[in-house]
């Protein structure tokens, strides 16, 4: 089924000499993709605090 093909966890995150190159790439990505993710957060509750404006004044202007 799954074989583990490194002799222990230092090894793996050694990766033989590529482990050095292979990591930062990987917190690249992830600091990249967390970073959207805010940015999708807030901009989605800015749109929300505005539609909820936009909602308030037009029940201003009915009454």
């Amino acid at each position: 089924m799954f074989e583990f093909q490194f002799e222990s966890l230092t090894a793996f995150l050694e990766m033989a000499p590529h482990g050095s190159y292979v990591w930062p790439v990987y917190l690249l990505g992830l600091g990249v993709l967390g970073g959207l993710t805010w940015a999708n957060i807030v901009q989605h509750r800015r749109g929300l605090r505005s539609v909820k404006r936009q909602i308030e004044r037009g029940e201003k202007h009915e009454s």
